[in-house]
């Protein structure tokens, strides 16, 4: 029979001896079994059975019930092993899938400790927003009526909605950007049906303000905080989870993702978009040569797949870089496509857009780079035409973006002259300020989205297959 093991990308052929145990038991797919004997060579077999183990001893045995486990041969479709998660390790693929996966994480930390380069741990719980926060996870306790010395009262979330009311006002009076208004309205949301759920009786949520005394969120980005141990330590990197409250498409974009989050100090732009290069070079490099069998076996399930030379040319060529008019202006001019989504300078570049750019024009990896600052976030530093700045996206073959950076913003005034267009309250982010009125230093960093990097290594299609336990909007099984 085959069985599969943590040590293999594919199935190894074992002989049982009926006397050992009845076959029925060790037969049936999803069977654990552990069992002791010898390697042997097989002569005259197809190239996948070239050595077999032959059982003097079976050692365990977990049965499984044929008709009840839901996962009963070797061809399922994505669609189906993905309804299972925690069973899904157990097919060849996502556990060919771990192993690669596994080696990347490693292939991070290697490259970054070797570059003298320090891990921070950044947090994942954050008071600070950084953008639109209608788009992000909000932290709200929950707790019963047997909670009396913390229970909200009526009167709170009244004066909390009166309070709320008023901002809200005030917005439309200031006539600030939508983002900010859209959070504000759903805060006040959130305060009347709070309001309401007291009324009722019911169990209680608390107001954002309860625990940490003010609202709080699951960060979308480790940027912010990186930024103030660059600042002390120079180099230094995290390896976190990042979480979007957004509908997106669910083939490349999840709502609890794993990125890379650099930060340099004493650089601009180019050190960071050559840093970047380098380190997904490495990566690939890596993986490829590390997980070499576990790729083979990936590509081979793949009609016509060509992950294989699509890598190899991403990291042996530069990589194309061009700005980002330069990169609306060719696109503009493209006759033998037509594009669904509209495109004109000022507009963000669409996936499709991006695809042609990096699948069928340059073939390669294609670094995009000063960008119009309504497109991209406050910390951004402005360049000279007072319209653009210092930020980059790296687009890859097949996938799309998988890494995206910026030199910041150090000078004071533009800062917060940034900080108020975008809508965001200042006060909120005087830590943030600090780091530039105390010892302020030109860095830049970048973040690489892990799924995205795997799926262009191992030349699957879907984010979902990439990750143990995928989360997107209406699917977080367990």
């Amino acid at each position: 029979m085959d069985a599969s093991n943590a040590s293999f990308d594919s199935f190894v052929q074992i002989v049982v001896d009926s006397s050992l145990c009845p076959l029925d038991q060790v037969t049936a797919t999803g069977a654990c079994v552990l069992v002791e004997g010898k390697i042997e060579q097989v002569e005259g077999t197809a190239p996948q059975h070239v050595v077999q183990m032959k059982v003097e001893k079976i050692l365990h045995i977990g049965p499984v019930d044929s008709e009840k486990y839901p996962l009963p041969n070797a061809h399922l479709s994505s669609d189906l092993v993905r309804g299972y998660p925690h069973l899904a390790a157990r097919t060849a693929a996502v556990a060919s899938t771990a192993r690669v996966r596994s080696e990347m994480i490693h292939a991070v930390h290697a490259f970054f400790q070797s570059n003298g380069f320090f891990h921070v741990n950044t947090p994942i719980i954050t008071t600070t927003s950084a953008g639109n926060r209608s788009k992000m996870f909000r932290l709200i306790r929950i707790f019963s009526k047997s909670d009396n010395d913390s229970r909200i009262t009526p009167e709170a979330v009244r004066a909390a909605i009166k309070e709320k009311t008023k901002q809200v006002e005030a917005l439309k009076r200031s006539e600030s950007n939508k983002e900010a208004l859209q959070a504000a309205e759903q805060d006040l949301q959130r305060a009347n049906a709070l309001s309401r759920q007291l009324e009722q009786g019911g169990s209680t949520e608390s107001s954002p303000d309860d625990f940490f005394h003010c609202p709080a969120y699951l960060t979308p980005g480790h940027t912010l905080h990186l930024e103030t141990y660059a600042c002390a330590l120079s180099s230094v990197y995290t390896f976190s989870t990042a979480f979007q409250a957004e509908s997106l498409d669910s083939d490349r974009s999840l709502a609890e993702r794993w990125t890379v989050d650099v930060e340099l100090a004493f650089a601009e732009l180019e050190d960071a978009i050559s840093c970047t290069e380098d380190c997904v070079k490495s990566l690939c490099s890596t993986v490829s040569k590390d997980c070499s069998d576990e790729l083979k076996f990936l590509s081979s399930s793949q009609a016509g797949d060509t992950t294989n030379s699509r890598v190899e040319s991403a990291v042996s060529s530069p990589w194309q870089r061009i700005k980002y008019t330069e990169a609306v202006n060719t696109l503009l001019q493209v006759t033998d496509k037509t594009f669904e989504s509209k495109l004109e300078l000022g507009m963000p570049l669409s996936h499709e857009h991006l695809s042609y750019l990096a699948d069928d024009l340059y073939k390669k990896p294609v670094v995009i780079y000063e960008y119009p600052k309504q497109l991209k976030p406050f910390y951004a530093r402005l360049k000279e035409d007072l319209k653009t700045v210092s930020t980059f996206d790296l687009v890859v073959p097949k996938v799309g973006i998988v890494a995206c950076g910026a030199q910041k913003e150090e000078r004071m005034d533009n800062l917060t002259s940034r900080i108020e267009e975008s809508g965001l309250q200042i006060e909120k982010l005087e830590w943030y300020l600090d780091t530039r009125r105390h010892g302020t230093v030109k860095h830049s960093g970048f973040s690489i989205d892990m799924e995205r990097l795997i799926l262009f290594v191992t030349g699957l299609k879907d984010v979902r297959d990439v990750i143990p336990f995928y989360r997107t909007k209406g699917h977080a099984k367990c």
